[in-house]
C-alpha cells in the first residue's frame, strides 16, 4: 500500500499521542501566518523526529484534542491552559521535543499570560514567513473556497461560497483578508523585539528549495538528531503533490486579475 502524508486530522489523532511520565525537555515554536508551507514544515519535522507539531491552540483543534484529553470544558480558557500546556508536553513530544505551529491570533487568545511566557521560555522560535505577498493571498482563498488547507488530505473547514461578479463585496473582503495576513508577520515581529526572543528566520522559499538545510538547521539550533531515512521518505511524498499543490492557487490568481480589472 502507498505510504500517505499525514494530514491535519491525522495528526491531531491518539495515533501519534506518546505517553509519557516525564513532560517534552526542549520546546520548539514555529511561528507563521496561514499558506506559508506550515504543514509540510510540521511533517519534515515529525518525520525527523523532532516533535509532533501542530495547531495546539487553534481553538477548533484544541477542542478536539482536549475532548481525547480529558478537559470537560475549552482547553485554551485562562483556567486551563497551563494545565493544557503540560498534557501537551507529556503526550505530544518526540525525541524529546515538545513542537508547536502558532498563528499569532491563537497566541493573542490564549498565550498572552504565564502559560505561553512559560511556554516561550527557553524555546526555540523559528519564524516562517513568505515575502510573496500576492500568491500567499491567493493561496489562501484557495483554501478558503475549499476548505483543504495543505491540498493534501481531508478539507477541514467548510468551503466557502463566494460571488466573484460582485466586485465591490469581494474587493473589500479581499482587502481586509490581505491586512490580517501581513499583520500577523507583523504582531509576531513585535513580540520578538517586545520579549527579546531571537528567532530562526526561515522564508518559504527557502524551505521548498532546501529542506533538509533548514530541518537540519533547527536540529541544530537545538542539538537534537535527524532521522534521515524517515525525513528522505517525507521529501520524496512532499515532491509527488509539489505540481497539484500550485495548481489551485494560481488558477486562483488569474480569476483575482479578471475580477479586479475587468474582462472574460
Amino acid at each position: 500500500m502507498a505510504q500517505r502524508r499525514p494530514d491535519a486530522l491525522d495528526l491531531i489523532g491518539p495515533d501519534y499521542d506518546r505517553a509519557s511520565a516525564h513532560p517534552a525537555e526542549r520546546t520548539l515554536i514555529i511561528c507563521s501566518a496561514p499558506r506559508t508551507g506550515s504543514y509540510e514544515l510540521c511533517r519534515f519535522l515529525l518525520a525527523a523526529g523532532i516533535g509532533v507539531p501542530h495547531e495546539y491552540f487553534n481553538p477548533s483543534y484544541a477542542r478536539r484534542l482536549g475532548e481525547r484529553l480529558g478537559f470537560s470544558q475549552n482547553p485554551l480558557e485562562p483556567s486551563e491552559v497551563a494545565r493544557y500546556v503540560a498534557a501537551l508536553r507529556r503526550r505530544r513530544g518526540q525525541g524529546s521535543v515538545f513542537a508547536t505551529k502558532l498563528q499569532f491570533p491563537h497566541f493573542d487568545r490564549a498565550l498572552r499570560n504565564k502559560a505561553g511566557r512559560d511556554l516561550f521560555d527557553g524555546a526555540t522560535v523559528v519564524h516562517l514567513f513568505r515575502s510573496d505577498a500576492p500568491a500567499q493571498y491567493a493561496s489562501y482563498r484557495a483554501a478558503l473556497e475549499s476548505g483543504n488547507w495543505d491540498f493534501s488530505g481531508r478539507p477541514t473547514t467548510t468551503p466557502l461560497a463566494r460571488d466573484p461578479k460582485n466586485f465591490d463585496s469581494f474587493f473589500g473582503q479581499a482587502l481586509q483578508e490581505l491586512d490580517m495576513l501581513m499583520g500577523q508577520d507583523a504582531g509576531f515581529r513585535c513580540l520578538f523585539t517586545l520579549a527579546g526572543i531571537k528567532p530562526i528566520f526561515v522564508p518559504s522559499a527557502e524551505l521548498f528549495a532546501d529542506p533538509r538545510a533548514i530541518i537540519g538547521k533547527i536540529a541544530d539550533a537545538m542539538r537534537v538528531p535527524v532521522n534521515e531515512g524517515e525525513l528522505e521518505q517525507a521529501l520524496a511524498l512532499s515532491a509527488r503533490y509539489g505540481s497539484e499543490k500550485k495548481k489551485i492557487p494560481s488558477r486562483l490568481a488569474e480569476q483575482f486579475k479578471r475580477v479586479a480589472f475587468g474582462g472574460a
